[in-house]
Parts: structure tokens; sequence; C-alpha cells
């Protein structure tokens, strides 16, 4: 697991290349939000023979499959960042 700090307001495929080309072993799958949903992004993922499962944003023209049963995993990725905010000792954005 890569954990990157940025400002609060920058978006999260700027932060992709950092994360991803660090020196961690390959993923099989990557679990994300709609903020990473970019053919740039997708393309990447592809050509390194990572799955991605990421939900389409409302204003894609090309429509993108969606394995939901996959992605109800991130959920415990959430919870986990949602207790760290709890505790008041990490500040999230």
């Amino acid at each position: 697991m890569r954990t990157d700090i940025t400002p609060g307001q920058t978006s999260d495929y700027l932060g992709f290349d950092r994360v991803m080309h660090d020196n961690l072993p390959e993923p099989v799958v990557l679990l994300a939000d709609n903020g990473y949903d970019a053919d740039r992004i997708r393309t990447e993922l592809h050509s390194r023979s990572i799955r991605p499962v990421i939900p389409m944003r409302k204003s894609r023209k090309r429509r993108v499959g969606l394995d939901w049963p996959l992605y109800r995993l991130r959920n415990l990725v959430e919870r986990c960042f949602n207790k760290l905010m709890n505790a008041r000792r990490v500040a999230t954005r």
C-alpha cells in the first residue's frame, strides 16, 4: 500500500502516476472511485495487465462496464480511512 499526501483541491488522477510508478509489487486489480475514470489511466492499466475496477463518470461518452461485486470490496478501504478520520489524528479530504 502506498499513500501520497496532496493538497485537498488536487484531482485524484494527477497523483496516479506518482503512486503507480513507485517501486511496489504490480497489482492485479485497481479498485478506485470515479475520480480515476480517464482513458489514459485505463489504457495504462490494460497495458500493464492490471484490471481497472473504476465506475464511470456521468459525463463519459464511451460506456465502460464495472464488476460490481469486486467494486464493493473498496468499501473495506473506505471504512479504514473513516476510522482514521474518527480518531481525529489524521485529517483527510
